[in-house]
């Protein structure tokens, strides 16, 4: 009775026992030291966990999502990491050529792992694409600028930073574990508000302040504030009660005075984002 059942097309119960398996053993071991390397920010040990579990997720559904979805969290928290430091630095240093590195690998054995999936597949391969382009960046800007990135340069490595992000959050179905809350992209707004205000000097302003990145600093803090309420992957809502709102506006008013190089206009906008910022509380 039970093998006919089969044939007809209906699962009997040793089928769906075997559906509902736990994962391996050696599996569950491998994802909990990725975890762990996650926790601690050691992003290149997380890869090298995600290669050892590779060929422990077949014939267990639950493990081969988790597997996927553990790649695309940690081409996020890479994102993040180089987006943070960009805007903490104003420069591109080593660490977003490791990072991009393992964005890139990530993204390669994605497409692999979507293979009966095409329209995931195609994200992934999108972000094969833009990691390719980051790199091919860095590379060229590293290569040159030794000390200072300038403002276009930077510009571009943030561009491909936020499109990789923009998919490889659609990837994963916790990818808020990997995003900063509204608490840490606060703060790293008011560091980037604070770079822009000492990229310009009073002393032949026209001439010697660093407008670019001063207008740089105040539009992609901006944008990465809004990416916490617009992104599929924004942090849980009930703990980001915060209404960054007005310190969205006041960073986007200082950008728009600092790309017509207003010195006084920019100096008060700046001030008042500095102010938006310290009136505004995350919880």
């Amino acid at each position: 009775m039970s093998e006919t059942t089969e044939v007809n097309g209906t699962e009997g119960p040793a089928a769906r026992d075997r559906e509902v398996q736990p994962a391996p053993q050696m599996f569950m071991l491998a994802m909990g030291k990725f975890s762990q390397a996650f926790d601690a920010g050691d992003f290149a040990e997380c890869l090298n966990w995600l290669k050892q579990a590779d060929s422990l997720t077949a014939g267990h559904r639950d493990a081969v999502t988790a597997h996927r979805e553990a790649y695309a969290r940690l081409i996020t928290a890479c994102t993040n990491k180089g987006i943070t430091l960009a805007l903490h630095t104003g420069n591109v240093l080593k660490q977003h050529r490791d990072l991009a590195e393992i964005i890139s690998r990530c993204a390669a054995s994605l497409t692999e792992k979507y293979q009966g999936d095409q329209a995931k597949q195609a994200m992934a391969t999108v972000i094969v694409g833009y990691a390719s382009q980051l790199t091919n960046r860095l590379n060229r800007v590293m290569a040159m600028d030794h000390y200072v990135t300038t403002a276009e340069k930077l510009d571009g490595v943030l561009d491909n930073m936020f499109d990789i992000l923009s998919f490889s959050v659609k990837l994963d179905s916790n990818s808020q574990e990997a995003l900063p809350g509204i608490c840490d992209r606060l703060a790293l707004a008011n560091t980037a508000a604070s770079n822009a205000d000492c990229s310009l000097t009073w002393f032949f302003s026209s001439r010697l302040s660093d407008w670019d990145k001063a207008e740089l600093f105040c539009r992609r803090a901006a944008q990465w504030l809004k990416h916490n309420n617009e992104s599929p992957g924004k942090v849980d809502p009930h703990f980001d009660e915060c209404d960054a709102a007005q310190v969205v506006a006041a960073l986007e008013q200082a950008a728009e005075a600092l790309k017509l190089r207003q010195y006084k206009r920019s100096k008060k906008l700046l001030l008042a984002a500095e102010a938006a910022l310290a009136e505004t509380s995350c919880v």
